[in-house]
């Protein structure tokens, strides 16, 4: 066993006494904010690495398992039982990260719909009608006004489509033209 791999290099010690200047030379505002750009990065990626590869992992180790446990096995006929169970579990884990993709990807497309509703000048919809859609984005207990705002917006919202879809034939009308 070689020891060098244990001393530093001279390109390394060269590196950190940079990066050492580097980062003295900053300010006490950047400093701050490279922590907390590294603790966020750092748990994302905690985050992303965890929930999918031992997800995965597991997974396969209990597919290898179902493996080793069937080629151990010399007559199959008094272990259908077994197969089967073996089979279902798997395939519930199967569907069951299935359902959780799905959730999470439903979860992401909320989520980039209601930055979006963000970007709506706020003059655009009336208070009531914007209180009532933020109680609804929030989950927050609604009233029997708020549903009425809803129920008002989702009727201007049909008049509104229907009109756009007469605007757009004229639209191709007249490029025809």
């Amino acid at each position: 066993m070689s020891i060098d791999k244990w001393l530093d290099e001279k390109g390394s010690k060269e590196e950190r006494i940079k990066r050492e200047k580097a980062f003295k030379q900053l300010t006490k505002e950047e400093v701050q904010e490279l922590k907390k750009k590294k603790v966020r990065d750092m748990v994302k990626k905690e985050v992303e690495k965890t929930s999918e590869n031992t997800e995965r992992e597991k997974f396969l180790q209990q597919v290898i398992e179902f493996k080793d446990w069937l080629n151990k096995r010399t007559y199959l006929k008094g272990d259908f039982e077994k197969i089967e169970m073996w089979i279902k579990n798997l395939n519930s884990i199967v569907t069951l990260s299935s359902e959780r993709r799905e959730k999470s990807a439903l979860y992401n497309e909320k989520k980039k719909l209601i930055e979006k509703y963000k970007e709506i000048p706020p003059k655009f919809l009336d208070e009531k009608i914007r209180v009532a859609i933020n109680k609804l984005i929030h989950g927050a207990k609604r009233t029997n006004s708020d549903n009425y705002y809803i129920r008002k917006l989702k009727s201007t919202l049909k008049e509104k489509l229907k009109e756009a879809e007469y605007y757009n034939i004229l639209d191709k009308l007249i490029k025809i033209l």
